[in-house]
């Protein structure tokens, strides 16, 4: 008699669920500055435990600062404050938390039922020209950085400047230190030529958190498939994103997501994608905010974030297992797109293989 093979809702909840890219803790930062605690638990984790989460990236913006409504204060400052309010509402609710700083972390958090977090900084104001700052993050759980956001930093550009300058000399020697420590270098938000440097220079995978398939929808933030192919190569890693300027021009859904899926496997291969949400629907007001202050480039007229219709927040997950299903793909290979790919390149970044 044949195995049986899992429907949409065994398989999902088998399978390691990790979200590459979460902005989480701006809700954490803002609503501990109201003098709130256990903000992960009560307001993230019913989500998280219904979409069957077992991991994610926190990529802590440092242009946001620590106070109820933060913009624009020292980067620096942003972070450490930020992580620390990260690491109290941990230490609030350690039966459903746990810091992850190895991949052991992340094996020891799912045995226990606990959702791993890992401690990620998107774009390097927060060191400014001092690498025994990343250091200092490392020590306290840094374990991914994005070198930029939209806008030029002193590392190199961000994906909204028309100059689309590379790494600096600053933005190499960062490069170098991030290999060396096993910090994983994130390529979304930064110029495509920034990502070609980064691509030539670092001796380590890298990652693409939050960016889709130029190809299928054509935004800049978007890689086309020559990136595609070569963070493939490099034994690298794309998270699939479901905000919806990212996946479609109009009346974004979950089929577009798929699209997008669909295309980085025909492209670079199933062991190179994941998911990557990029899930703010909890400080649409926030987000909307901070463009005004962002500077060019950046949409101010929504009132809301649309994410792609289906995936609308992380108690979603569940259905792209089934939209994966629906088109054909092996559950093995679901298996992997899910979380599998990044816990196998998390041990490789972390072995320094």
């Amino acid at each position: 008699m044949a195995k049986r093979k899992p429907g949409a809702a065994e398989l999902h909840a088998s399978s390691w669920v990790i979200d590459l890219h979460s902005d989480v803790h701006l809700d954490v930062v803002r609503q501990r500055g109201r003098g709130e605690t256990r903000v992960l638990k009560r307001r993230h984790w019913p989500k998280w435990k219904k979409g069957g989460v077992n991991a994610v990236i926190l990529n802590t913006i440092p242009k946001f600062g620590p106070d109820p409504y933060p913009y624009q204060t020292d980067p620096t400052r942003n972070f450490l404050l930020t992580m620390d309010a990260v690491f109290q509402d941990i230490a609030e609710t350690p039966e459903c938390f746990a810091l992850v700083l190895d991949p052991e972390d992340l094996l020891a958090a799912r045995e226990a039922g606990k959702v791993g977090l890992l401690i990620g900084l998107e774009g390097a104001e927060a060191v400014g020209r001092d690498l025994g700052l990343v250091r200092c993050f490392y020590r306290l759980g840094l374990r991914v950085m994005n070198l930029t956001w939209h806008q030029r930093n002193l590392v190199a550009d961000g994906v909204a400047e028309p100059s689309n300058a590379g790494l600096s000399h600053f933005g190499r020697e960062l490069v170098a230190e991030l290999n060396r420590l096993g910090i994983f270098i994130d390529v979304s938000h930064l110029s495509p030529k920034g990502i070609d440097d980064v691509l030539a220079l670092s001796s380590a995978p890298v990652l693409a958190s939050h960016s889709n398939a130029k190809a299928v929808h054509p935004h800049e933030r978007n890689l086309d498939d020559r990136r595609i192919r070569r963070i493939a190569r490099k034994g690298g890693l794309i998270g699939v994103t479901f905000l919806g300027r990212f996946v479609a021009d109009r009346d974004p859904d979950i089929e577009q997501v798929l699209d997008h899926i669909e295309h980085i496997v025909k492209v670079a291969g199933a062991d190179s994608v994941g998911i990557g949400p990029d899930y703010c629907d909890y400080v649409h007001d926030l987000i909307i905010a901070s463009r005004r202050v962002a500077g060019p480039g950046m949409p101010v007229q929504e009132k809301t974030i649309p994410y792609a219709r289906g995936l609308e927040d992380a108690s979603k997950l569940p259905r792209l297992t089934e939209g994966l299903l629906r088109r054909g793909f092996d559950q093995q290979v679901i298996k992997r797109i899910l979380g599998e790919n990044f816990l196998d390149l998390f041990t490789r970044v972390r072995k320094g293989v």
